[in-house]
């Protein structure tokens, strides 16, 4: 488990340094999710990770 934890709160790490929006959102969790999700994407494209 903390293989995956380590892993988890990496991404949150680095999503929210790159994307200061996602720093305090107050929205619901649905949107939340899609936000985040894009961002990700974005992220993997920047640093060249596809898989």
């Amino acid at each position: 488990i903390r293989g995956v934890h380590a892993v988890a709160e990496r991404a949150n790490a680095l999503l929210k340094v790159t994307f200061k929006a996602l720093r305090r959102v107050s929205l619901d969790p649905a949107a939340i999710t899609r936000i985040t999700r894009a961002a990700l994407v974005l992220l993997q494209l920047e640093h060249g990770r596809t898989a």
